[in-house]
């Protein structure tokens, strides 16, 4: 599987279908000597390079109601959605353990994508020398503007990766990739609309022009995206795992019984298509046209 990328698409909660299909490939020795992030791409994708079966399902199912995850009212206060410290503190280093040790093992190279508040552009990481700097990049990767404060880091203020770069099929393609298997949240058909509150970026963010800007050109870029990857798809160069239909699962989703069904319904629908994926991943692709 040399040269094979795997992208995983941000999307709050409805990471729990993404959460789905890594704990299938685990469940199958299916590896990648490549990985890239954003966002809850990033926080289920460095369980999976871990090789922590199970830890995503415990973090976003088991954990997705409690009241320091989302919360309405704290957004309200202080313009954070979600706990951050209890995600990226608690959760990984108490109540559900991140095996730093195991992920700093593994001969796959993670990156996790970030959006640069002052130029509006991505950046990559993929060098982590301690679980502390990876937990720090990740929360980087995954602060909403205007739910979130963003996060300096190595002379950078930084922001959900998301904004600049939706679903991060170049930087696969820069690392010399050239199979790429990508997780989607959304199903086939899905357009994203221009965002309705711009008038509130315009006001947040007045000196932050290029955060304005990537903000309010998200939807372009992700729409764009999706219609490269379908091409790629069709010429087998990529390989899309995505919902069958749309979720009833939203970003910010709290209800276990929800979670729990879309995370069946990622480890189910890669299962469908396990002989696919395997076929492309040994070069026998163009059967799948």
């Amino acid at each position: 599987m040399e040269k094979t990328g795997l992208i995983l698409e941000g999307g709050g909660m409805r990471g729990a279908y993404t959460a789905g299909v890594l704990d299938f490939f685990l469940d199958n020795n299916i590896t990648f000597p490549y990985v890239v992030g954003s966002s809850a791409g990033a926080c289920v994708g460095s369980s999976y390079v871990a090789k922590q079966r199970e830890r995503n399902y415990k973090i976003i199912v088991e954990y997705g109601d409690h009241p320091e995850y989302i919360s309405f009212t704290r957004a309200i206060r202080k313009r954070e959605l979600f706990g951050m410290d209890f995600l990226f503190d608690i959760l990984p280093n108490s109540l559900v353990p991140f095996d730093y040790a195991s992920f700093s093992e593994s001969n796959t190279k993670f990156v996790v994508g970030t959006t640069d508040i002052y130029s509006g552009q991505s950046v990559y990481y993929h060098h982590f020398s301690s679980k502390e700097e990876l937990l720090r990049v990740i929360r980087a990767s995954s602060s909403l503007p205007f739910l979130a404060p963003s996060i300096h880091y190595k002379g950078k203020n930084l922001m959900d990766g998301g904004i600049a770069d939706p679903i991060a099929i170049q930087p696969s393609i820069e690392a010399g990739n050239k199979k790429h298997v990508v997780v989607l949240t959304r199903n086939e058909g899905y357009i994203k609309k221009r965002a309705k509150f711009n008038w509130v970026v315009k006001n947040a963010y007045k000196k932050h022009p290029g955060l304005k800007k990537a903000i309010s050109k998200r939807h372009q870029l992700y729409n764009h995206t999706m219609t490269k990857l379908e091409a790629m798809e069709k010429v087998g160069e990529a390989f899309l795992i995505r919902p069958k239909e749309p979720l009833l699962v939203s970003r910010v989703e709290k209800n276990k019984q929800k979670l729990h069904a879309l995370y069946e319904q990622g480890y189910f629908e890669a299962k469908q298509q396990k002989e696919n994926i395997q076929a492309f991943l040994e070069g026998e692709s163009s059967q799948l046209l």
